[in-house]
């Protein structure tokens, strides 16, 4: 399936992780790489540096070609090549999400424009374009078949030796004085991480899958699921400026205990709080 932009946001791949064993080249080509997941906070330009640290682990612990791809990313540490890919694919190309702006912003990547910028650089690389999709529910489609579609595309791209990006968004509903202190939904935070391995398989509620965790550099797990308490909810299709509320139980949600960056901030006991699996890039 392939997102197509207009103007405007189970089976394992042998060894995923083991980004110490070097691609079979000749002798004389074979490049020592470098051990570890890229840590964003490396990133010194910007605290929001999930994009370009998931674009690097997902090159890192991908297929042969993928992986050279990232040996031949500019930058004596994973620092300085985040720094290179967001000059280069983000921060001075225009937005497909704000045709007024650019792509790289102080609260980071939209998930439009991380694909886009992920293909031209792919595409500089020789190597083809992934595929794109927002995770939400399709008309007519069951849950239980929303599961499994989103585990299939998740377990293709892992199949196919590319490591897909999920985009992870949280949610939060609160009363605002400007509302009436009636209560709203909102978008809270957005979140990128790299999908390693199915752990467990799909289920009438959902499934886990091994994550490589951009902040602190470090490999979980979470849990994408369906609504359990059968309650409707918000989610955001695209952004605020042109994307689409949809209602009901829209897209599947996610536990994730281990990624403390989605939680939002000033949030109260009351306040009704959740994150689901918003956007997917990989190969399916």
């Amino acid at each position: 399936m392939k997102y197509f932009v207009t103007v405007f946001a189970c089976l394992f791949f042998d060894s995923p992780l083991s980004a110490q064993t070097p691609v079979e080249k000749t002798e004389s080509d074979l490049v020592p790489i470098t051990s570890g997941i890229v840590d964003q906070r490396d990133f010194a330009d910007s605290v929001n540096g999930c994009g370009p640290a998931s674009i690097l682990n997902m090159l890192k612990f991908s297929r042969g070609d993928y992986l050279n791809a990232y040996l031949g990313v500019l930058g004596s540490d994973e620092g300085v090549k985040m720094r290179f890919l967001v000059d280069r694919y983000f921060k001075n190309r225009k937005s497909v999400t704000f045709p007024a702006a650019k792509r790289w912003m102080p609260s980071g990547i939209q998930s439009a424009d991380l694909y886009t910028g992920l293909n031209e650089f792919l595409k500089d690389e020789g190597i083809p374009e992934l595929s794109g999709t927002y995770l939400d529910l399709k008309k007519g489609e069951t849950e239980a078949n929303h599961i499994v579609r989103c585990h299939d595309l998740i377990s293709a791209s892992i199949r196919s030796g590319v490591m897909p990006i999920l985009s992870l968004r949280s949610y939060i509903v609160k009363r605002r004085e400007g509302n009436d202190f009636e209560p709203r939904w909102e978008a809270a935070v957005h979140h990128y991480v790299v999908i390693t391995s199915v752990t467990r398989p799909p289920s009438d509620t959902g499934f886990e899958v091994a994550v490589l965790e951009p902040w602190r550099g470090k490999k979980t797990t979470i849990y994408i699921h369906r609504e359990a308490s059968g309650q409707a909810f918000r989610a955001l299709k695209g952004i605020e400026e042109n994307g689409q509320w949809l209602g009901g139980k829209p897209f599947l949600q996610v536990i994730a205990h281990d990624l403390p960056s989605l939680r939002p901030r000033d949030r109260e006991w009351s306040d009704r709080f959740l994150i689901v699996a918003n956007f997917l890039i990989g190969e399916f």
